[in-house]
């Protein structure tokens, strides 16, 4: 008898794995990914900030008292 690895067998796709889930568990899903999508938003926008106190500016604007 040959093993064969369990991802050999049916293959089943997420539509119905999502057909199958009951209201309260479609809406805690939809609840992670909402937070999981905001953190990662969040996380993004802190580097962002971060990052921009460590950027040199690449344009200085000039004291008009000292132009010629």
């Amino acid at each position: 008898m040959i093993n064969q690895p369990a991802s050999v067998g049916r293959r089943v796709v997420p539509v119905h794995v999502w057909a199958e889930l009951e209201v309260d568990r479609r809406i805690r899903a939809i609840r992670l990914m909402t937070q999981l999508a905001f953190n990662l938003v969040l996380a993004q926008s802190d580097l962002l900030v971060k990052e921009s106190s460590y950027v040199e500016p690449t344009y200085y604007p000039q004291d008009p008292a000292r132009t010629p």
